[in-house]
């Protein structure tokens, strides 16, 4: 099992560890309820140096993106971060990512812990059917997983952009820097150089909570030396349990769930990250293979709605399950549900099926914790 730099401090702190996705992974210290308040009201931290980095670079490599991805990753400012859909040919989806523009002609795209391997192959793929669709465009483009270099910690909550700037020194920012943090806007970065590292340590402001965050990529033999500044600051930290009920939530897809090789981005609710203004691999085929839409669930009892559970309307089963959770928050099962297009948007109540029960659930507009 694959385990990230962060791994022993795991378990000096006795965190409950799990297989997740081949890695030894954290998915809760004191508690799953007490991790999502504590990053609603103050601030938690992350390990998830398990995602992947992935490098696209080489003359025309911005243009092979554009053609890959869902939306378009240049013509943007240096500092711009593009979340984007990976697609297959037949318009199912291979991932969700972030790309981040490292330098000219290179690009680094964050990818699924789960779904890293596969990515890289598919991007690799893909590049060969690029160069033969595109005779004209025969730039030397490589691509290299370099997700061993890297460890990434995200901190998350209210009071993160707080914990930052206070940091910010111990962090090795300069005052520049520090004053680029304290107005980074929402999808953007700063790159700082880190002496004897050939890698830069990267503070981006995406968040997957529905808090505000920053995300620390650093160079993994830093990754220890930054967790144990923010454990010794405060920051208390937060599982894989805690992360997925947050981001649902929050509202966000989880791919697995509502993103898959057979759920396409528009049946995922994805469509305001699709242009299909522009050619991109799957685009062709994606409406066509659409034939289900996301809605949102709350229990109006205390019934938890579990992924696969069946969904019905006037008794006519019409979807299931595809992520379901008790909410901390708000103290009630949530779900998001795949239906079938043709259910109702004004559809007040539907029906889960929960055990051998049928279960009462309002259907709502998401994110479940608006903020």
């Amino acid at each position: 099992m694959k385990k990230t730099p962060l791994n022993q401090r795991h378990l000096a702190l006795n965190a409950r560890m799990v297989d997740y996705a081949g890695w030894d992974m954290p998915v809760q210290y004191k508690g799953i309820t007490e991790e999502v308040m504590a990053v609603r009201e103050k601030v938690g931290m992350f390990d998830v140096s398990h995602m992947g980095e992935v490098l696209v670079c080489g003359g025309g490599s911005g243009e092979f993106l554009n053609w890959l991805l869902s939306r378009d990753v240049t013509g943007k400012q240096k500092d711009q971060i593009t979340y984007a859909i990976l697609c297959y040919e037949n318009g199912g989806t291979v991932d969700d990512l972030l790309v981040y523009e490292m330098d000219e002609d290179c690009y680094m795209l964050v990818v699924n812990a789960a779904n890293k391997d596969k990515d890289v192959l598919h991007i690799n793929d893909s590049l060969i059917t690029y160069r033969e669709k595109f005779s004209d465009r025969q730039e030397d483009i490589k691509i290299v997983d370099d997700s061993a270099n890297y460890g990434q910690i995200a901190v998350q909550g209210p009071d993160s952009l707080k914990v930052m700037l206070d940091l910010a020194e111990k962090l090795g920012l300069n005052a520049e820097q520090k004053e680029q943090l304290q107005g980074l806007k929402r999808y953007r970065q700063i790159q700082v150089d880190k002496d004897g590292f050939e890698r830069k340590m990267i503070i981006s402001r995406t968040g997957y909570t529905g808090e505000n965050g920053y995300e620390i990529y650093l160079p993994a033999e830093l990754t220890g030396e930054v967790w144990d500044l923010l454990y010794d600051y405060g920051v208390d930290p937060a599982g894989l349990g805690a992360r997925d009920a947050l981001r649902l939530e929050a509202g966000m897809p989880l791919y697995g769930h509502e993103m898959a090789e057979d759920i396409t981005p528009l049946e995922g609710d994805m469509g305001f990250f699709i242009d299909f203004s522009r050619e991109f691999q799957g685009g062709e085929k994606m409406k066509a293979r659409s034939t289900r839409k996301k809605i949102a669930l709350v229990s109006e009892g205390r019934a938890i709605p579990r992924d696969g559970y069946s969904v019905y309307l006037n008794d006519e089963e019409v979807g299931v399950i595809s992520s379901g959770s008790f909410s901390p928050t708000l103290g009630k099962g949530i779900a998001f549900a795949l239906v079938n297009l043709d259910f109702p948007d004004d559809a007040d109540i539907v029906e889960v099926k929960v055990r051998k029960k049928m279960e009462p659930f309002k259907h709502v507009v998401a994110p479940f914790v608006k903020k």
